[in-house]
């Protein structure tokens, strides 16, 4: 697990078809007269190398994921994955994920890249970094107090719920193919995502490569081979 300063971005497996590598490779020889025989690492191989990506939706991961509401906003965009998410219409997230919401609003604070919109690049100077930190642990626990001020005059959640800040630690869990989590992993985890969401993407990868060593270890041969578009996140130097 990799954390960011915050200790607010990570993600941890919740499950994974068991035995998913043996799995893909026996649906992969549906049309052969032998698909349960035990090599497939050059299976494996062959069927990245050449495109062959629909093997991999045999199989299926699921991840439980800590971040803000801001980053889960752009992980719930990747619409071949299912999502459940902590819901702040039901649940008061400052209760339930009360730890990690009293740093959530240490998030870190990274110049503008003036020459990519989408970047950020190295932090602040620590001065103009701690003049902010006094002023935004004061706004969010105004923020904080006022919500909890709602709630005990009786406003309902779904309307209380509107002042809380974007930094609001959440937990989701994320379901999808293989096939989705290599995709995922490959746009991600690599430069020009924010940090945050590129952390949890690596957090993901480094859990797979321990579940599907062999579908990994390929991907990463290919990768750095090859460079195929979008598949940066799965360099071997990318970690």
């Amino acid at each position: 697990m990799t954390e960011d300063s915050s200790g607010l971005h990570y993600a941890t497996l919740d499950w994974i078809t068991p035995d998913a590598e043996q799995v893909v490779a026996r649906h992969a020889r549906v049309s052969t007269a032998d698909p349960d025989r035990e090599e497939f690492t050059k299976l494996i191989k062959y069927c990245i190398r050449h495109g062959h990506y629909s093997v991999f939706e045999q199989a299926n991961a699921s991840f439980e994921i800590i971040t803000s509401r801001a980053i889960s906003a752009q992980i719930l965009r990747h619409r071949s994955l299912c999502f459940q998410e902590l819901s702040q219409r039901y649940s008061d997230p400052t209760d339930i994920l009360e730890t990690l919401n009293r740093q959530a609003w240490r998030f870190s604070l990274r110049l503008q890249d003036p020459k990519n919109r989408q970047n950020s690049i190295d932090e602040l100077h620590p001065d103009i970094v701690s003049s902010f930190r006094v002023r935004l642990g004061t706004l969010y626990g105004q923020a904080e107090g006022l919500y909890k001020e709602m709630l005990a005059a009786g406003v309902a959640k779904e309307c209380a719920r509107n002042i809380l800040p974007m930094c609001t630690a959440t937990r989701l869990h994320a379901n999808g193919s293989l096939r989705s989590w290599i995709f995922y992993i490959g746009l991600r985890g690599a430069h020009g995502t924010q940090t945050e969401h590129k952390i949890i993407a690596q957090d993901i990868r480094k859990l797979l490569e321990q579940q599907i060593p062999t579908i990994t270890q390929a991907l990463t041969e290919y990768v750095d081979e090859v460079r195929p578009p979008n598949m940066d996140g799965w360099l071997s130097n990318n970690l």
